[in-house]
């Protein structure tokens, strides 16, 4: 009881379920749970591709204090999915001192791709923020998945305000953990500026490729083509036979969301 009575206050549970399977020759969004403030589109489809796209929506505008969403994604064999965030997430300041905390869990089954395109989190002044990802994979299923963080509302002159971002993303296939990625900032406590943080960077962008096909990948091609933006501070790092990371360190928005969306669309070309 006592653990209860600690747990912090929860504003909003938003809970959104997808489950996609082949039909007729188009995947289709055949299962889907929606509880408010999120909610999903109905699939979209262009000419003959049989890829579902479908828009990922936040009805309250943003995530304030004590807030929970959670997101739940299942690939049945051979489906084709790209999903789109309708808009930046934004996290509202923290009145009370509690986190807000988003949860998503993925599963992809045998020969299926999931396409996430990156959008940007944008923590305001005096925000906490916990984000936990976590994608289960097969051999011969495929995963390009892109995000951006921002250092604030920086045209407000919001820059590494916020208290507190936290984000784990690990991504696991055949049941074994590939890539573990950990990012935990309290601006209060850091120097962004120092030698191997951020330095003069405000933006950081991140783009995973988990897929069968990448062994066949040249990665100094690869690397080129990621470094013709010279106002970026970009690299590739091959994780395993399969699986590669993209990180961009950014001074401006526009430019990262730019070449992160290149990068996306080249991947999505090769694979």
């Amino acid at each position: 009881m006592t653990t209860m009575l600690n747990q912090p206050k929860i504003n909003h549970f938003g809970k959104l379920e997808m489950a996609f399977e082949p039909r007729r020759g188009y995947t289709r969004l055949v299962h889907v749970y929606q509880q408010p403030p999120l909610k999903a589109s109905r699939e979209l489809y262009e000419g003959s591709d049989p890829t579902a796209t479908v828009f990922l929506m936040e009805s309250s505008g943003g995530m304030v204090a004590g807030d929970r969403n959670e997101i739940d994604v299942k690939l049945a064999p051979e489906s084709r999915v790209r999903l789109k965030q309708q808009s930046a997430l934004k996290i509202y300041p923290s009145h009370t001192g509690d986190h807000c905390t988003q949860a998503i869990t993925v599963e992809i089954a045998d020969e299926a791709r999931l396409e996430w395109l990156p959008e940007v989190t944008i923590p305001f002044e005096r925000a906490k923020f916990q984000a936990y990802t976590t994608i289960y994979m097969k051999e011969s299923s495929t995963l390009i998945w892109g995000e951006i963080i921002a250092p604030g509302r920086e045209m407000r002159g919001e820059v590494f305000d916020y208290q507190d971002y936290q984000s784990k993303y690990k991504v696991y296939v055949e049941n074994k953990l590939i890539a573990f990625d950990s990012i935990h900032f309290k601006p209060q406590e850091m120097n962004f500026a120092a030698l191997g943080l951020l330095e003069k960077a405000l933006y950081i962008g991140s783009l995973w490729i988990v897929s069968p096909l990448v062994k066949n990948m040249n990665m100094r091609d690869l690397q080129a083509l990621i470094q013709q933006e010279q106002s970026l501070q970009a690299s590739v790092t091959k994780l395993t036979d399969q699986a590669i990371h993209c990180r961009w360190l950014a001074k401006e928005q526009r430019t990262l969301h730019k070449e992160i969306n290149r990068m996306f669309e080249h991947m999505t070309a090769l694979l």
